[in-house]
């Protein structure tokens, strides 16, 4: 068996797992145990992730001090992949396959189709829609709102291909939100701006990230809480900077 190529696999598994959502201890502790797996000391098998990096030492059966890191530099929330990465970590602990099935298996689940786009810009809507009339905006407000939630969608989707930047992208993605629901309220569609503002700004709160972040520090993974609540923190400024600008530009009627 070849641990160095083990171990990439093992961190490709581990990897994707992180970008889809997972919690930093459910990483750790599938590493731990694939490692286990096939004769690895569990004693002797360090890992240290961070949202950004991901860093694994372990002593194989043969004595051998093995190293490898990782950078994590995305972030794509997909508790879909994410299951399957699950059921691929069992089995790895419970089959102890060759390197050559494990690179099969995890190929498979990362060539698994994404939802239609069509199919996300009607969630969104749905979701923005009903976050308005939920906060007190008529029918009307939902539909504008809906209007801007597939607006919101498909600015993250051709935003996602040149801007890597996920705080500029949010930014952008809230002003741009903002001007077209205060167009649509000059233009008479809509009468609540507030509430569709609201409706449209539940797609972008990273709800995810904040509530594994407290997570994390409840675990005990205090440096991982913290980062992925600040950085919860800045999507959160970002958000609001954005809409605020727009309605700045715009004479809107709420600060």
């Amino acid at each position: 068996m070849n641990y160095n190529r083990l171990l990439q696999a093992v961190l490709d598994v581990a990897e994707e797992m992180l970008v889809c959502g997972a919690e930093v201890s459910r990483v750790e502790d599938s590493i731990e145990r694939m490692c286990s797996a096939y004769g690895c000391d569990h004693t002797r098998i360090n890992v240290f992730i961070i949202t950004s990096n991901i860093q694994v030492t372990l002593e194989d059966p043969d004595g051998n001090i093995i190293t490898q890191i990782r950078r994590i530099l995305r972030s794509n929330a997909d508790f879909d992949k994410l299951d399957y990465l699950n059921d691929l970590s069992r089995y790895i602990c419970a089959n102890k396959p060759s390197v050559e099935e494990i690179r099969q298996r995890y190929d498979k689940v990362m060539s698994r189709k994404n939802y239609p786009g069509w199919f996300v810009c009607l969630g969104s809507a749905m979701a923005a829609g009903g976050f308005a009339v939920f906060f007190g905006g008529s029918l009307v407000d939902g539909l504008a709102a809906a209007a801007a939630g597939v607006a919101i969608m498909i600015m993250m989707y051709f935003l996602g291909k040149v801007e890597p930047n996920q705080l500029a992208k949010t930014f952008i993605v809230s002003f741009f939100t903002g001007i077209l629901i205060l167009l649509m309220m000059k233009l008479g569609f809509g009468e609540h701006e507030d509430k569709i503002m609201i409706g449209s700004i539940m797609l972008l709160i990273p709800g995810i990230a904040m509530t594994n972040s407290v997570r994390d520090m409840l675990i005990g993974d205090i440096v991982t809480g913290m980062l992925r609540l600040a950085n919860s923190l800045l999507q959160a400024a970002a958000i609001a900077c954005g809409f605020a600008l727009s309605i700045l530009l715009m004479g809107g009627g709420v600060i």
